[in-house]
């Protein structure tokens, strides 16, 4: 019975530290600094215009409001901090112009746009990194997609060498093709390749048990509380985090290193531990570490892990 009331107390223990954590590093925060957090909110109003650029029959002038607040917010932003916002919103202005352009429209809205535009090329050459895309489905899918999907597994026998950065880079750079809640993007990665740092971390870990000694990579993936705000996206950090963490391990597949993804569920003591032991920012919450490197041989055992059949995972609603 003790035992019992000690884990229910454990977990209202964990969910106020949960809040606080949250409310310190939340979108609306003012211990946040304040670049960051226009940083993610010019990117969640610049892909409203995104999105209604890309429906099958965009309405004429739609998102005035928006229009006018990512313009306003831009011109307040220090693009010292980042120009993706700028890119993205400029890219998007202009896909906005030019969809009302090829329509024949006017409006007060679009000369504001244009001259928006014209003042900002000086700041942001062109081309800006924003707007819409063409995308073709004609083209025949892989057919060796089910295999990749299948071929990944869990590998522990790798190599302990560290990998080229410029190589780690190019796998981090594949993997930010996972989508993310309105294009946030507040997935972040962390690379160790000190052994002595590697095996401090993985022992707070504590699931790398038989294999740690042989980790010569690690990522440690977390996300940026700043993106998220309000009671509804407390955990959509862990959402992004994992989707951005599976194509991590993808990448790392593609470029043929073996991976491991190991848990972090981890109470607050430990998280703190592993933030101070890999220089990781407290505004970040962590959501798991992946070992990584040269498998051993082309031949390497892996854990079987049978999937269970999709009829027992799948509700099919009517």
């Amino acid at each position: 019975m003790f035992s019992k009331l000690a884990k229910v107390a454990g977990i209202f223990s964990e969910a106020m530290r949960d809040a606080v954590l949250f409310l310190r590093f939340n979108s609306y925060s003012p211990f946040v600094d304040p670049s960051k957090r226009a940083f993610y909110k010019i990117l969640i109003e610049a892909h409203t215009i995104e999105k209604g650029l890309s429906l099958p029959d965009p309405k004429p002038l739609f998102g005035k409001d928006k229009i006018r607040f990512v313009m306003n917010a831009l011109s307040r932003y220090d693009i010292g901090y980042s120009t993706v916002p700028a890119h993205m919103s400029l890219g998007a202005l202009e896909a906005y112009a030019s969809f009302h352009a090829k329509a024949g429209l006017s409006d007060p809205l679009l000369d504001e746009i244009a001259a928006f535009l014209k003042a900002w090329e000086s700041r942001v050459p062109r081309p800006w990194k924003g707007g819409t895309r063409e995308v073709s489905f004609q083209e025949q899918m892989p057919e060796d997609l089910p295999h990749l999907l299948a071929s990944r597994s869990s590998i522990r026998a790798m190599r302990p060498t560290p990998l080229p950065g410029d190589r780690i880079v190019e796998a981090i750079a594949q993997a930010q093709q996972a989508p993310s809640q309105c294009n946030r993007q507040a997935s972040r990665v962390h690379v160790y390749q000190d052994r002595a740092r590697i095996q401090e971390l993985l022992a707070l870990q504590g699931g790398s048990r038989g294999f740690a000694p042989t980790v010569g990579n690690l990522f440690v993936v977390s996300s940026d509380i700043c993106a998220w705000g309000g009671p509804g996206q407390r955990n959509q950090a862990y959402v992004d985090g994992a989707l951005f963490a599976m194509c991590l391990m993808f990448a790392c597949r593609s470029m043929g290193w073996g991976a491991c993804p190991l848990n972090l569920a981890i109470d607050h003591k430990t998280e703190s531990a592993i933030r101070r032991v890999g220089g990781i920012p407290a505004g970040e919450r962590l959501i798991m570490m992946i070992a990584f490197g040269e498998p051993i041989a082309p031949q390497t055992r892996v854990a079987f892990s049978p999937r269970r059949p999709a009829a027992e995972i799948a509700t099919l609603h009517a």
